[in-house]
């Protein structure tokens, strides 16, 4: 889902040399000798045009982050986005950074609504938040954001009361705009949308959704399977800090459980250790303590 990308300058020589390999094995097999030449130049040349395309675009990504960051959009995010006035001060750089590229390379598309400047930061902060902790993830497996004027139904018929918001396995998420806007007007009621559906996408596995957050060891996704369990009962019986959608199963547990993390980070901390530890962990994010300093006098950035 959201990969590491490979370190180092290397890569497109060794992508070229591995393409080189695959083209020349199969031309091989289909054509003799003479195949395998021929597979093997197109294989090279194919290696050859993926590293340039990547050149291309880490040139791109370092035009645009040599430019200052708009104080016009931090300062927005400031007054909308609690979670961005808690992060301290490197890591807000690096969310700032991620934004700008998630808004440079992603498709935002209004789907009977024109899709504001607003609209725009408030999808790509919802993005960026979950992959933070993460310097060399990309949203590879998104294809395209769609934003609704209002709710849907499952016929995709808008002023629906069923889905605010919905994630498909080939890549594309939907999300009302009002339902955007409300989950940025109230900071801590653990409902936002933009976090749930770019969780789902984080669940994501060969097109299928499991509950189980991708890239885990065997032994982190036994003992997630547990942790949800046992969150699950929880929730059934009246327990727990989370909403309770997330007892539906264990997909929508993982995007709930997300929501309260980001969004109630001390509450859930306290009320539910293990499940905190395991996301910190996960994320390579510590919101709890974030939201301590803030609230201990710090600014939110050092």
């Amino acid at each position: 889902m959201t990969g590491q990308r490979a370190r180092g300058r290397r890569l497109p020589s060794a992508l070229g040399l591995a393409l080189l390999a695959a083209g020349a094995s199969l031309g091989g097999l289909a054509h003799g000798p003479d195949g395998a030449i021929l597979g093997g130049v197109a294989g090279l040349a194919l290696g050859l045009g993926v590293g340039g395309r990547k050149r291309r675009r880490e040139a791109r990504r370092r035009a645009l982050l040599a430019r200052p960051f708009p104080e016009a959009w931090r300062d927005f995010l400031v007054e909308r986005y609690a979670h961005f006035e808690r992060l301290p001060g490197p890591e807000r750089r690096r969310f700032e950074d991620a934004l700008r590229v998630f808004l440079a390379e992603k498709r935002i598309t209004g789907v009977g609504i024109v899709v504001t400047e607003e609209i725009r930061l408030l999808v790509a902060a919802s993005a960026v938040t979950l992959t933070l902790g993460w310097p060399r993830a990309e949203w590879d497996v998104l294809t395209e954001v769609l934003v609704y004027p209002d709710d849907f139904d499952r016929d995709y018929a808008f002023g629906g009361d069923e889905l605010s918001g919905e994630t498909h396995p080939w890549g594309t998420v939907i999300l009302s705009a009002p339902a955007l806007l409300e989950s940025f007007d109230y900071a801590e009621d653990a409902f936002h949308v933009g976090l749930h559906e770019f969780a789902h996408l984080l669940d994501m596995e060969r097109s299928e959704f499991d509950g189980t957050p991708t890239g885990l060891p065997e032994a982190r996704r036994r003992e997630w399977a547990a942790l949800v369990e046992a969150e699950i009962a929880r929730l059934r019986e009246g327990r727990s800090e989370l909403d309770a959608y997330g007892a539906d199963d264990p997909v929508e547990f993982f995007a709930v459980a997300v929501e309260a993390f980001f969004e109630r980070p001390r509450q859930v901390r306290r009320r539910h250790a293990e499940l905190y530890a395991f996301l910190a962990a996960y994320f390579v994010q510590d919101p709890a303590a974030w939201e301590e300093a803030l609230r201990r006098g710090g600014r939110g950035v050092r």
